[in-house]
């Protein structure tokens, strides 16, 4: 099951990329009773220029013989190579208002070029890609986790805003739909255990270098949920240099809000447990060197992740503060601090 959801979450973040980059705001999943899945997007993935046409996915379905398919380094994030050499059959079928182009992959080889094809079109351009994970190769009963797919969608459809995204699954009958206006804020309002009152999540956006942040966050009564986050779309909720600067950099526009206060130097540096049991926020980093779980092997490059997103969120949570008076007093006060 697992293995077989893994193919899926390829092409989810496919989904991502082609939302992001080919301005797609469609992304739909089927998973078959059978075991198969169809997985359709809005829009061409990729930006068409020069002499880039739908037929330049021989190259990134076609494995190579040697070392990893193209894919990989081609569609960013993706191996469409690897997809295709585990699933038999694998469709395909992408279109433009200027071509169209199908064929059927068994093993990662070309089986046959379709002549007729059935893939929903909504939109000018799109692409549509139905398999079956290989029997050979998957334990049966051919299913899928389908929770797990869910709660992946639900992350992603946060990550760029405006986007409407669909899972099915024919084996219940059941249908997922999600759409955010207001992209990460959304996520972090359903994920808030506790009433948000009159606060609405405050939401930020930053880069320093080739290092992107995402950020939404919101401060209440009672228990939060604490910090929900994501590097290069993958769930990392551990202690790694993103979640260790994420807590520097909050403890450090708390202190500077304090010192504008006039509190003492001692009051600065405070005990945060307070500040971070009535707080719910979701993050999420992208990060070029780094391999799939942010464990640089160089000491270096965690320093600087984790020091980007120290100051990142320093210098919007109190410029936020400093903005709003009223948020400033309710923060302090759930935090248990009292300045003269």
């Amino acid at each position: 099951m697992f293995g077989r959801s893994s193919l899926v979450d390829l092409l989810l973040t496919l989904g991502f990329v082609a939302a992001r980059d080919g301005g797609a705001r469609e992304v739909s999943v089927s998973l078959g009773a059978d075991g198969s899945c169809r997985f359709c997007v809005g829009l061409w993935p990729w930006k068409l220029s020069g002499g880039t046409s739908v037929a330049q996915l021989e190259t990134w379905l076609t494995p190579r013989a040697f070392g990893l398919s193209s894919g990989l380094w081609q569609s960013p994030f993706t191996d469409l190579g690897m997809l295709c050499a585990l699933c038999s059959p694998l469709d395909v079928v992408a279109w433009t208002e200027e071509d169209t182009w199908c064929r059927r992959y068994r093993e990662g080889v070309v089986e046959q070029v379709l002549s007729d094809d059935t893939a929903p079109r909504t939109s000018k351009s799109g692409l549509c890609i139905t398999f079956t994970p290989d029997a050979s190769l998957f334990e049966p009963p051919p299913c899928f986790d389908v929770p797990r797919l869910r709660e992946r969608i639900e992350a992603l459809s946060a990550f760029h805003a405006g986007v409407t995204w669909t899972l099915r699954d024919e084996a219940t009958g059941t249908e997922a739909r999600f759409h955010r206006e207001e992209g990460l804020a959304d996520l972090c309002r359903d994920l808030a255990p506790s009433p948000l009152g009159s606060w609405n999540p405050l939401r930020f956006e930053g880069q320093v270098g080739k290092t992107q942040l995402q950020l939404a966050l919101v401060w209440t009564e009672g228990p939060g949920r604490g910090l929900v986050s994501w590097v290069n779309l993958f769930s990392r909720n551990d202690a790694g240099p993103h979640r260790v600067g994420f807590r520097q950099g909050m403890r450090e526009a708390v202190s500077a809000r304090l010192a504008r206060r006039g509190a003492g130097a001692g009051a600065q540096h405070f005990e945060a447990t307070a500040l971070f049991e009535h707080l719910t926020a979701v993050l999420h980093i992208q990060v070029e060197k780094t391999d799939w779980y942010l464990l640089t092997r160089e000491r270096t490059a965690s320093a600087e992740v984790e020091a980007t997103v120290t100051r990142l969120v320093a210098q919007s949570v109190e410029q936020a503060l400093t903005e709003d008076p009223k948020l400033e007093e309710f923060v302090l006060k759930v935090a248990g601090l009292h300045p003269r």
